[in-house]
């Protein structure tokens, strides 16, 4: 390759790597020296998966194979193999590769280069298109989580008993809602403040969720309100769950390190029937926990033709 060539190869933006059919090195660029770490002397006439023993070489022996058979120029972008050599990004707090763009390109076989590696840095696209993924994830959790409790919602909630419901209908299995709500909320709300009233539920929800089973849901559906699906579950497993839920409540407070106050839950309890829709179900639970409230709160109520409190 003449000097006027190289001098351009040197102009070029990234990095310029040539090989020849040996895989050694036969021309480097400044960009490839800087990345490396390695000065000119140290790289050209090496083999090249000596220096870069991080590129997987029967994978790379069949694309140059592919590109100098078929002369034809290969790309593999960032999001197909995030990096070809393992370049350090250039912030100095950032530890991952720096990733890139790769362009395999057939030389005219004039000397004893036969290949060209371009080099494109793509660490700012692929940064920028991390962030829109993180975004597009924050969202997502945004549909289905309560952000003051980092609970499920009520709208995820609903989704997910709609799909138990069909499941307890199909194989006849057991399931049961749970409804509880913090007694006496408002007036927590008006004596200590609300950034106390949101801890005292934030403190709530992590409680009550160490008590429960992995496989069931414990969701906030709004205010102090909080819902528990309970798959495989009868009445009697059911009602065992509210109680413990109260009487943990009962014992122990809110453990965390907040003003020492007496704070108690209503439960309500509606157990899946054949036939019965997840709204029809909610409501009874519904029912029950009103009844419960009814009753003089800090207790649990089930759901029957006529809710009885217990």
């Amino acid at each position: 390759m003449n000097s006027s060539a190289l001098q351009l190869l040197k102009q070029l933006p990234g990095g310029i790597i040539l090989l020849n059919n040996r895989y050694q090195l036969t021309f480097v660029n400044s960009f490839v020296c800087q990345h490396s770490g390695l000065p000119e002397r140290d790289l050209v006439g090496h083999d090249f998966f000596q220096l870069f023993p991080e590129v997987p070489k029967a994978w790379f022996c069949r694309k140059v194979t592919e590109v100098l058979t078929q002369q034809q120029i290969q790309q593999i972008s960032w999001q197909q193999r995030l990096y070809l050599l393992k370049f350090p990004r250039q912030a100095a707090t950032e530890n991952m590769a720096m990733a890139q763009n790769i362009s395999l390109l057939p030389l005219p076989q004039r000397d004893d280069s036969a290949l060209a590696i371009w080099i494109e840095d793509a660490t700012e696209t692929a940064r920028y298109h991390a962030q829109l993924l993180l975004s597009a994830q924050q969202l997502k959790r945004h549909d289905r989580f309560d952000s003051l409790t980092e609970l499920p919602n009520r709208q995820y909630w609903l989704q997910q008993l709609q799909l138990e419901l069909a499941r307890a209908e199909r194989y006849e299995r057991s399931l049961a809602v749970l409804l509880f709500e913090l007694d006496r909320f408002k007036a927590l709300n008006d004596q200590y403040g609300h950034q106390f009233g949101d801890s005292v539920l934030q403190s709530l929800a992590r409680q009550c969720g160490a008590l429960l089973r992995d496989n069931d849901l414990l969701a906030r559906l709004g205010g102090a309100e909080f819902a528990v699906l309970l798959p495989d579950t009868e009445l009697a497993g059911a009602l065992e769950v509210a109680n413990r839920l109260r009487a943990s409540l009962a014992q122990q407070g809110i453990t965390e390190q907040l003003p020492p106050v007496k704070l108690s839950i209503s439960c309500g309890i509606s157990t899946f029937t054949a036939g019965v829709s997840a709204d029809t179900l909610l409501q009874q639970a519904e029912q029950a926990l009103y009844q419960a409230k009814c009753a003089g709160k800090n207790q649990t109520s089930i759901w029957r033709n006529s809710s009885k409190a217990s």
